[in-house]
């Protein structure tokens, strides 16, 4: 499965291999990357990966028996920074900063967390923005690149 971590934070991968027989040689790869990956150990499905450097990085893992064609499988972990956002009432609006990830940011809001519907309100490249408070509650975020 896919997954996005900060820089810093280990990946966890998860994989899964079937057979009969001898078990066959696993081994995780950087595919493709803005920098070097560090597994926990690249011989085991399920282990961890660390990253250098931020950007989109694909990781293989390879199944091999010896007798079969080789199988493969691909996951995309993103490194990306973190978003940490502060939100403060000033008189009639809501004053949302954050700071972390890279523009453009996309401020959302939602009424019901358990709802799960966030509704974009304002799309910018600054690490703010001032919006009037509604008459109902809300919960907010801030998605970045």
């Amino acid at each position: 499965m896919d997954q996005t971590v900060t820089p810093g934070q280990a990946a966890q991968l998860t994989g899964a291999v079937s057979f009969s027989g001898t078990p066959p040689v696993v081994r995780w790869k950087l595919y493709a990357g803005p920098g070097m990956v560090n597994f926990g150990d690249a011989t085991r499905t399920n282990t961890t990966a660390s990253f250098s450097a931020p950007g989109i990085y694909t990781l293989e893992l390879s199944a091999d028996d010896g007798i079969h064609a080789v199988g493969y499988d691909a996951m995309v972990v993103t490194v990306t920074h973190g978003i940490h956002v502060s939100i403060a009432l000033t008189g009639p609006n809501v004053n949302v900063s954050w700071a972390g990830g890279s523009p453009p940011y996309v401020v959302q809001r939602t009424e019901s967390l358990s709802a799960g519907s966030w509704s974009d309100i304002v799309t910018t490249s600054v690490n703010g923005t001032i919006l009037p408070i509604t008459n109902t509650a809300g919960f907010f975020r801030v998605k970045g690149q």
